[in-house]
């Protein structure tokens, strides 16, 4: 918890020193690079107990690589069509020769943004070993010799064959948790914070919660009791609901089956109570619709109604007392079984930790010259309504931030 609390209150500070260089305590400031940078910062120092630099401004080729990859990810995207196809095309060895030849420039750079990345990757995982297998000191570096590469990192070393793990098998567990827990986290958090901006009878409840907490707990370094305020925890329950950050699951069915299906389809020929789906057939969960169901969610299904999550159980947030089989409330936001999201407690808790500095350090109002909206290109992004619509564009969350 003391890792999150820091990088939330070195964001707070970046936005205030935005302002400070404005000469004034209020104004527009694009909050989401400050809420990206802080979101790699945690993913850095408590998943991979390395500092990527977010908030010195000194260069660091591995957090430019990342960027870069991210910022490419999302300009590629009006070629997503070919990819499940290409994905499924030869061996693994072969589509990485393959691709070199694709005639695509966006795709080109993005090959080489990650093997950049793949490059710093390394080094940072030779740097770790090297200060595993000398004796050095854990605790003075970023993570304090609690983060989760560092403990797989000894875990490796001392368990049998069996478990271990090769070392392209670590720099892909790196680069694996930095996308998992870097992207969606930080345009979830921007997505809270964009939603309070319009909705400022919300905003004022979750501040007066908030500060009343940290009133109660001036003296604390532990704020585990943050994480049960009711307010905060169902703003995040319900924003999770209506803006998902993945809209969209993908799966490929193992065998051959019967899918029964709970509210059965109405054809001119019957009732369609359940669907065969044969093996290797790819399905797709909208999660962006079954969070907004009428016949889970009720008549409140597309409303922003925090207070449904107030004192109920989970078979009474929703209708008739029908949930999702998801690992997180009643939804499949961060998916479900085998395949679901592990780190979706670490992502939890960097959600209500940024958003309860922010609001207790800020007042948001929505942007009165650049407005933004949210576009699903994988994950959803804002963009400015004023950008063009070409794959060049980054995303962009300007606010009126009045320091409190």
């Amino acid at each position: 918890m003391p890792v999150f609390m820091n990088i939330a209150e070195q964001t707070s500070a970046c936005i205030k020193q935005d302002l400070s260089r404005a000469k004034s305590s209020s104004g527009e400031v694009d909050i989401f690079p400050w809420i990206t940078a802080a979101a790699l910062e945690l993913v850095g120092e408590a998943g991979l107990g390395y500092s990527f630099g977010s908030f010195t401004g000194q260069r660091n080729e591995y957090n430019i690589a990342i960027k870069s990859v991210l910022r490419l990810m999302s300009q590629v995207a009006p070629y997503a069509k070919i990819l499940p196809s290409l994905c499924n095309l030869g061996t693994a060895g072969f589509r990485r020769w393959a691709v070199r030849y694709i005639p695509i420039a966006i795709v080109q750079r993005l090959r080489y943004a990650v093997a950049v990345q793949n490059e710093q990757a390394e080094e940072v995982l030779r740097a770790r070993q090297l200060l595993l297998s000398s004796g050095g000191d854990l605790c003075a570096e970023a993570g304090r010799g609690r983060d989760i590469m560092s403990l797989l990192m000894i875990s490796n070393e001392s368990e049998g064959s069996e478990n271990h793990i090769d070392r392209q098998g670590m720099i892909g567990h790196m680069n694996t948790f930095v996308f998992a827990g870097h992207e969606t986290t930080s345009t979830f958090v921007s997505r809270i914070l964009s939603l309070l901006a319009d909705l400022p009878r919300v905003q004022v409840k979750l501040r007066e919660e908030v500060q009343s907490y940290f009133e109660e707990h001036e003296d604390e370094s532990n704020h585990d009791a943050l994480l049960e305020l009711p307010y905060l925890d169902a703003v995040v329950r319900e924003t999770l609901r209506l803006y998902t950050p993945v809209t969209q699951l993908v799966r490929i069915n193992q065998k051959d089956t019967i899918l029964p299906l709970q509210y059965p389809i109405r054809t001119p020929n019957g009732k369609v109570s359940n669907i065969p789906v044969k093996a290797g057939t790819r399905i797709v969960t909208s999660l962006h619709m079954a969070n907004r169901y009428g016949k889970i969610w009720g008549e409140r299904a597309d409303e922003f109604w925090p207070d449904r999550w107030i004192g109920s159980k989970l078979d009474e947030v929703t209708e008739s007392g029908t949930h999702l089989p998801g690992v997180y409330s009643a939804m499949m936001s961060f998916g479900a079984g085998s395949s679901s999201c592990i780190g979706f407690k670490f992502a939890l808790l960097e959600i209500k930790v940024m958003v309860a500095v922010m609001v207790k350090s800020f007042k948001f109002e929505p942007s009165q010259h650049n407005p933004s909206q949210w576009e699903t290109v994988g994950v959803q992004f804002p963009f400015l309504k004023s950008d063009p619509t070409g794959i060049e564009r980054n995303p962009k969350l300007p606010l009126r931030v009045i320091e409190l």
